[in-house]
């Protein structure tokens, strides 16, 4: 049986076929819209390459046995639907949705960084902040479906208003496009539609408002760190998503912050992802290929 995964992102959605012996087959990327483009675009990738089921991403709170989204933060379209039941009828083909942060954590605890270890904690840096907790190999969606929601932990110290309706959210520091617009924030020259790749790349070239903005980023990331430990109390702690791959300015930095700032937090090994961006697509396919 081959399964597609879906990541359904705040910026970009990813398509990636796997066999049902977990090879995979295809893959692509496109900018995302709402569910109808979503569909007219899988429809195009499963036209030269078929799959009999497919797994999809939700980047927000959803409920696990009936698929409805409760609330999506950076998709907010999605709230209240049940994007994967549409999708389905569209396309003729069972899926799953599944919460984006559980996918990526599903792949790097059972394929990634995180295997071998039977208690993970992962989280994935992107346009927003997803994180789950793996315990021998399930994840722990809590009673309500919304553990695990990292990026709206508060431990930023900006002030701003975060997309959930809280103040100073991970993710108003660390987000893709939060991080762009703290560097314009603090006096840097971004152009229009500036990402997080443009300030570690103004950083790396000595832009002083880009690493004042990636400085205010890895401590809120440092304190989240120390948030996880407190309370959930991994054996591991994998870090993942598009800003792991600058980790010099990001995850390296955090977890020095967070170490010198722990009391009687035991702050747990710490590993980079190894799935990359890919991870949350390969999670998707994963949850439908071993139902």
């Amino acid at each position: 049986m081959t399964a597609l995964g879906i990541d359904y992102g705040g910026t970009h959605t990813k398509f990636l076929l796997v066999s049902d012996e977990g090879e995979e087959l295809a893959r692509d990327t496109a900018p995302t819209g709402g569910i109808d483009e979503l569909g007219e675009r899988v429809e195009r990738f499963v036209a030269s390459s078929p799959a009999d089921t497919f797994g999809l991403t939700i980047a927000g709170t959803l409920d696990a046995a009936t698929g409805v989204v409760g609330r999506s933060a950076n998709l907010p379209w999605l709230d209240g639907t049940a994007p994967a039941a549409a999708l389905s009828q569209r396309l003729g083909i069972p899926g799953t949705a599944v919460q984006d942060g559980e996918a990526a954590a599903l792949a790097e605890a059972r394929l990634g960084a995180g295997r071998g270890s039977d208690d993970v904690f992962v989280v994935a840096l992107g346009t927003g902040i997803a994180g789950a907790h793996v315990s021998r190999g399930s994840v722990r969606r809590g009673a309500h479906g919304a553990a695990g929601e990292v990026g709206h932990m508060r431990v930023a110290t900006n002030g701003v208003l975060c997309s959930c309706g809280q103040l100073e959210c991970l993710e108003t520091a660390i987000g893709g496009h939060q991080l762009a617009a703290r560097w314009v924030e603090r006096g840097g020259s971004a152009a229009a539609g500036a990402t997080a790749v443009d300030v570690v790349r103004a950083a790396a070239a000595g832009d002083e408002p880009a690493r004042t903005a990636l400085d205010d980023a890895a401590r809120a990331l440092g304190r989240a760190i120390l948030e996880v430990s407190a309370l959930v109390d991994p054996e591991l702690i994998v870090i993942g998503g598009g800003l792991a791959r600058s980790p010099e300015w990001t995850v390296r930095p955090a977890v020095e912050r967070a170490r010198a700032s722990a009391t009687f937090h035991t702050v747990p090994e710490i590993r980079l992802a190894t799935l990359g961006v890919w991870a949350g697509a390969r999670g998707a396919a994963e949850a439908v290929r071993r139902v």
